[in-house]
């Protein structure tokens, strides 16, 4: 069963005392120190911080890879997944930055998918970033994101606002986060929700649909690429969220995204036993885009209301496994 704790007080990071040799401390290192540890080890060693969801500049984040895997160091964490949208073009940087600092990298890329008229995030973990049709299709997604990114600045212009595609700030897989924090960087707005409110979310005057592609393309995709599928922060989806996660279980999910910073616990309770119910991994993570979400904190959510820990990614590997 997974370790997924909320309450902050039993939530506490715990540290290693400074007497265990490296190879106990995390990073790539974890499954060596579980195999030959003793049994109370073993448990506490499951019991290390994690975090599963984290962008980077390669998408709508502020962090490069490395400077992530830095903060995660800094923070104890055992393990860091890479989740950029429609990229993995962040993970050896990440990786090489994580056998330096004893950090785990696990791959992970987030697919937009459109189920039934409704927006639903899916987490890819464990994927080859270099599998050919992943990659491919990825790349196609991302040449849409470019253009869509185009249309946005265009309806902007056309709407008076000052603001041209040189404003945005570099990045590999563009999104409305690069628009909305380059009208913060031009005082148009003070910030980045103020940007969404005003002009880029869901039905404002400078918002553009993004492609996305149905959720059993989605999920053969993940499967394909030696991966397992997670839906994303279902509890910010509509009445519908629990039906949807059983939609998507049928057609071969295999985890839901328990703990996330938006999540209350009333909707944590019923995706923990709906995970129960149906056999899926209960998995979380903070979410973390670094200043574009400055009230989420990497590993720890909003007001430290996240803590997953390493036995999720166990359990994610066990059911990747299984899936050979």
């Amino acid at each position: 069963m997974n370790t997924l704790w909320t309450d902050d007080a039993r939530g506490a990071c715990r540290m290693l005392p400074a007497h265990e040799p490296a190879g106990a401390r995390g990073g790539v290192r974890v499954r060596h120190a579980h195999a030959h540890a003793p049994a109370s080890r073993a448990v506490a060693a499951d019991e290390r911080r994690v975090d599963l969801h984290a962008h980077t500049v390669v998408s709508d984040g502020t962090l490069t890879p490395a400077q992530l895997v830095q903060l995660a160091a800094r923070k104890g964490l055992a393990a860091l997944a890479l989740t950029d949208h429609d990229h993995l073009g962040g993970i050896d940087e990440a990786r090489r930055e994580g056998e330096r600092l004893g950090v785990e990298v696990l791959a992970g890329v987030e697919l937009s998918v459109a189920h039934r008229g409704e927006d639903v995030h899916v987490l890819g973990y464990l994927v080859d970033p270099r599998e050919e049709r992943l990659a491919a299709r990825l790349a196609q997604l991302r040449v849409e994101r470019a253009a869509r990114g185009r249309r946005i600045v265009e309806r902007l212009q056309a709407l008076g606002v000052d603001i041209r595609l040189e404003d945005l700030p570099p990045a590999q897989s563009v999104g409305r986060p690069h628009v909305a924090r380059a009208l913060v960087d031009k005082r148009i707005v003070s910030s980045v929700q103020e940007a969404f409110e005003r002009w880029l979310g869901d039905g404002r005057p400078a918002f553009v649909p993004k492609a996305k592609m149905d959720a059993a393309e989605a999920l053969a995709l993940v499967h394909g690429a030696g991966g397992v599928a997670v839906v994303a922060h279902p509890g910010l989806l509509s009445e519908r969220r629990y039906a949807i996660v059983r939609e998507l279980a049928a057609l071969g999910l295999d985890g839901v995204e328990v703990e996330h910073s938006r999540h209350t616990s009333e909707e944590r309770r019923r995706l923990r036993e709906l995970a129960r119910e149906l056999g899926l991994v209960e998995t979380g993570g903070s979410d973390f885009h670094g200043e574009n979400k400055p009230d989420v904190d990497l590993g720890y959510g909003h007001g430290g209301n996240v803590r997953v820990t390493y036995d999720v990614v166990t359990a994610l590997r066990e059911r990747a496994a299984a899936r050979r």
